[in-house]
């Protein structure tokens, strides 16, 4: 204790003269809070600006005398600038009930607990109510009531909302956690400044920045507390104090630890032996917080053993490269149709509209909003192959798994001058086989086809802006690299990333040299000139639309929550960084469409070397290979600032550089010392084998993942297409479904190849065919099943078994067959 006390004196006495600089800024920063503002009355009715934050709510309506919005039976009023005082809310509310229905009950809540329950009249009435605010969390006011449908309506209703008004409680909030947290910024930024050796002019300047929550606080109450994050008291910033006192101390004892580390090289291989350990007893179950220790410390520990300098030795690249491709492609191709054992929606609808462009010369999109949500590219590379080949399972998802299987090379293509030759044909080999990219390029979506054309577009950046580069060569290469980034804008929704993720590519390859900047400004123009015609008409598109275009970028961003408790971006936006930083190691997707459920997103060995590549990013953090490091954060954008964390697809960017810091990390480590040569091929293998298991094992079997698909759909369109091809080519069979399920878009794709008399028929009760199936659900009731006997007659026997996805899983469907024909083509094999 001594010597934390020691050094912490030191440290301040070191530099007592910039030390009045955050005392001044603390006593600036409490005097504003205390004495500040207090949030101003606000008076709003429906329809005008500065709405106050509602959710749950529908849009505004207008009868006679007032414009109102209805709510769900469940909404909420979030409550800012209060900073702990009371508040005082005024609302205009009425709940109109048809005659016979008893009156509203409603039950009002607030962040603590229950407030009142009450009777809302179905006439307009003010209600008022004095209820406490946080100091630090979210406030709110929320309401539940039973739902009510005004016929022919058929939403779902609860109270009708026409005013809000926000009243004045008090002349200063109370002295509070937030305003302390906030107050002790400035010094907790310049105290890590001083410790961590910055720039005297930056720490002085980020000092400054510092105060600028307390100024937005005093002056913008509302505002602020809004965009302020909350903070975690006491937490805040009794952590952050700690930390920066131990520090010194902490620093120089792990420093002295390294030292006496380095000299005994099996604590090394312990420390990797650990992190292993610690990462797959992750996946078996064990708490996180017994297996991050390992892992972390391991990692630590398993550093000693990198050498200086990448190996320089010969690499049959060539022979490598044509392995590893191979690998990709067989494991994304060999039973493609198979598995997932079924399509899903999103893959139909997207086959429909390839089939709709293939066979309807007048459909030609460029954003398609209804049934997609997504830029058209992929929709158009997958038209031909569905309109030559039909519409199956395979020729839909072909497009997505041949752009993941070769979107190694393009790894290589990029990294290689990066991270060296060696280093990049060990990063495409891990990203060929991992199995968060065979989730995604095994079905029909666009995401994989994305970060092809990225990754190839950076590698021709790259190189046509190298000095040494012939000029027209270095032309055609940047201008080729913008024509692939304009056009990887059509792909998914990262798209919308590649230019910028282009630009940070240009700025770390020609850096602080102003003379390259002279020499490639030409070519920069020219890039922006193609990217610029590339993108017109999609630009145009957005100018004439851009509310479909943002449609479902908005419905999932962090900005527009429809959470009930929580409604702070920057809240959403920090538990977002943790869920992410936890999805490579601990757990990740939920959503077995996109990976194992719950799973970490990679193998323990790209987990382990990626920790030990970020670290020599760490190292090299003024160089240009920092660049992979950059693309990866890049990527993380997508799914940081929407919900669904952590989202696999929205954040499928980041696994190329990270399997590119995971393959430097590996090449590193393996390099240098003879008894060290096996341990390349052994991790590869290992990996492989790791990932293969996942994907072609664990998720095969898992009900958590096929569970996910449209079982019953494609077991009805296999029934459809088996009728429409018998063995007797003379004996035809009519397949009736439900109506529900004929239309559903998987039935509608999986048979859209198919002849009108062939396709399905919708049930309605009767058919005059005399060889007819009729196909229900599983879960059909007694009732259901007992009509479909009696309409078709005496002779209607139900088949069994019925196919089923997996096989020898549940039935999936019910079928009901009258004719011998019929008969028959069910029982055969």
């Amino acid at each position: 204790m001594c010597a934390v006390i020691r050094s912490l004196y030191c440290s301040v006495a070191a530099i007592k003269s910039s030390f009045w600089l955050p005392v001044v800024l603390v006593l600036v920063a409490g005097s504003m809070l205390v004495f500040g503002a207090d949030r101003p009355p606000q008076y709003w009715a429906v329809g005008e600006e500065n709405e106050p934050i509602l959710t749950r709510f529908h849009g505004n309506e207008q009868n006679e005398t007032d414009r109102f919005r209805w709510s769900y039976p469940q909404a909420t009023l979030f409550i800012y600038g209060y900073r702990g005082a009371p508040a005082l809310i005024e609302l205009r509310l009425a709940a109109p009930r048809r005659e016979g229905i008893a009156p509203a009950q409603v039950i009002f809540t607030h962040q603590d607990g229950q407030l009142v329950t009450t009777t809302v009249a179905g006439y307009w009435r003010y209600y008022r109510f004095l209820l406490p605010t946080s100091t630090t969390g979210e406030s709110f006011l929320r309401w539940s009531t039973e739902p009510y449908v005004a016929s022919p309506d058929i939403r779902e209703l609860g109270l009708a909302l026409s005013r809000v008004n926000f009243l004045t409680t008090v002349e200063r909030p109370p002295l509070s956690g937030q305003m302390i947290g906030w107050a002790t910024l400035p010094l907790l930024v310049w105290w890590a400044g001083t410790l961590w050796r910055w720039d005297e002019r930056l720490r002085n300047i980020l000092t400054g920045l510092a105060l600028l929550p307390a100024i937005g606080l005093a002056s913008f109450p509302v505002g602020a507390e809004y965009w302020l994050p909350s903070l975690p008291w006491p937490w805040w910033p009794l952590a952050p104090v700690l930390i920066l006192t131990i520090w010194p101390s902490l620093a120089l004892y792990l420093q002295h630890l390294r030292q006496r580390i380095t000299l005994q090289p099996r604590l090394g291989w312990l420390g990797m032996f650990l992190a292993f350990v610690g990462l797959i007893a992750i996946r078996c179950g064990v708490p996180t917080w017994m297996t991050v220790p390992p892992v972390i410390g391991g990692s630590w520990l398993a550093w000693t053993l990198i050498t200086d300098d990448e190996e320089v030795s010969a690499w049959p690249v060539g022979r490598s490269l044509l392995l590893i491709t191979g690998i990709a492609l067989a494991t994304r191709l060999i039973a493609l149709d198979q598995m997932p054992l079924a399509l899903w929606r999103d893959e139909s609808r997207h086959g429909l509209l390839a089939w709709r462009i293939w066979t309807d010369s007048t459909f030609r999109p460029i954003y398609v909003v209804k049934d997609a949500d997504l830029p058209a590219l992929f929709f158009y590379l997958v038209a031909p192959i569905v309109g030559n080949w039909g519409a199956h399972a395979w020729s839909v998802r072909l497009v997505s798994a041949l752009a993941g299987a070769f979107t190694p090379l393009a790894l290589y293509w990029f990294a290689s001058p990066l991270i060296g030759r060696r280093a990049a044909v060990l990063a495409a080999a891990l990203l060929a086989w991992a199995s968060w990219s065979l989730s995604m390029s095994r079905w029909a979506f666009p995401a994989t086809l994305d970060h092809l054309l990225v990754l190839t577009a950076g590698g021709l950046l790259w190189r046509g802006l190298d000095p040494g580069q012939q000029y027209w060569r270095s032309w055609s290469y940047v201008v080729g690299a913008a024509l692939l980034g304009g056009l990887a804008v059509y792909t998914y929704h990262t798209g919308r990333l590649a230019p910028l993720a282009l630009l940070m590519v240009a700025v770390f390859r020609l850096g602080h040299d102003l003379s390259r900047w002279r020499r490639f400004w030409p070519h920069l123009l020219s890039a922006a000139l193609v990217g610029a015609i590339v993108i017109a008409p999609l630009a145009l598109y957005i100018l004439n639309d851009s509310a479909g275009f943002n449609r479902r970028v908005g419905l999932v961003s962090i900005f527009q929550a429809n959470d009930l408790t929580r409604h702070r971006p920057l809240d959403f936006l920090g538990e977002h960084i943790v869920r992410y930083g936890l999805m490579w190691h601990v757990q990740g997707d939920a959503n077995g469409r996109h990976h194992l459920p719950l799973a970490p997103m990679v193998d323990p060995v790209v987990g382990l070397f990626l920790l030990i590549g970020l670290g020599l990013v760490w190292q090299a953090r003024w160089q240009s290979v920092v660049v992979l490091f950059v693309l990866w954060l890049l990527y993380h954008v997508p799914g940081l600032l929407s919900f669904n964390a952590p989202h696999a697809m929205r954040t499928l960017g980041t696994l190329a550089p990270a399997c590119a810091l995971a393959g430097w990390g590996l090449s590193r480590f393996g390099s240098g010392r003879e008894w060290q040569r096996w341990l390349i091929p052994s991790m590869l293998v290992l990996s492989l084998c790791f990932n293969l298991w996942v994907y072609f094992g664990q998720m095969r079997t898992n009900p958590r993942v096929y569970g996910e698909f449209d079982r019953v759909e494609t077991v009805m369109a296999h029934i459809v297409r088996r009728a429409a091809t018998p063995a007797d080519s003379i004996q035809r069979v009519s397949v009736y479904l439900p109506r529900e399920w004929a239309l559903s878009d998987t039935v509608r794709f999986l048979t859209i190849d198919l002849p009108p008399a062939q396709q399905p028929k919708i049930w309605r009760g009767t058919s005059d065919d005399e060889n007819t199936l009729v196909v229900l659900p599983a879960f059909a009731d007694a009732t259901e099943v007992a009509t479909v006997l009696q309409a078709l007659g005496p002779s209607a026997i139900e088949v069994f078994p019925t196919p089923t996805l997996p096989s020898g899983s549940e039935p999936l469907v019910r079928v009901f067959a009258r004719g011998s024909a019929a008969i028959e083509l069910m029982r055969a094999p």
